[in-house]
């Protein structure tokens, strides 16, 4: 068979007289191989499930941390606070919706090529996040305003980088994350005036209390 012969077996008829030269093994292979490649993209793209588990992981370790760690012992009624103190349902309210948000900003993250590719900017959301909720254990469970404020500020700087690392991968992450550096940048100051206001203070126990009456 000649090469002409072989070209003409090879095409096929549109409707408008036209030739088109169907594909050969090689444009199959690529075929293929773009085909497979989409069905891998769709299989990895993260879903409802890992959404959850991103927003689940900060929002209930906050909230054990919260019942663990309560702002309600004899303690923290005898410190000398602030005038500009905010009540403690203002903080549950808040951290109810920032914790579920850092959830939400780490998972846009983790979305865009998982830990192998984002391993920078979750490792520093991991920090921060221990950070946070070391924080109420040294306040309300250790009764240690020195340790505590030493941990705030060193989370403020976290979150802070964080910020920048998230914004660098996801613009929405980025911005979901500055309601939170606000705030931790406020209780960061709330520190340090219980910090100035009670330096030296160490109190009674709830222990020692409940003894004596």
């Amino acid at each position: 068979m000649s090469a002409a012969e072989g070209l003409t077996q090879r095409t096929s008829n549109r409707d408008d007289g036209t030739q088109v030269l169907p594909p050969d093994e090689t444009d199959k292979k690529y075929m293929e191989k773009g085909y497979r490649k989409k069905a891998a993209e769709v299989v990895k793209k993260p879903g409802v499930p890992s959404l959850l588990i991103a927003v689940g992981i900060p929002l209930i370790a906050g909230i054990v941390d919260g019942l663990v760690n309560s702002p309600s012992g004899a303690w923290y009624k005898q410190l000398d606070k602030p005038w500009w103190n905010p009540p403690g349902f203002l903080f549950g309210a808040a951290w109810s919706v920032l914790y579920p948000v850092m959830g939400l900003a780490s998972w846009l993250v983790w979305a865009d090529g998982g830990f192998q590719k984002q391993g920078y900017p979750l490792a520093l959301y991991a920090a921060q996040l221990l950070l946070n909720l070391a924080w109420p254990a040294l306040f309300f469970g250790a009764h240690s305003i020195g340790l505590a404020l030493v941990d705030i500020i060193v989370l403020a700087i976290l979150v802070a980088l964080t910020v920048a690392a998230f914004q660098r991968v996801n613009h929405v992450a980025g911005h979901l994350l500055k309601p939170y550096l606000a705030w931790v940048i406020f209780a960061t100051a709330l520190t340090i005036s219980f910090y100035i206001k009670n330096h030296g203070y160490t109190g009674a126990s709830d222990q020692e209390e409940h003894t004596e009456e």
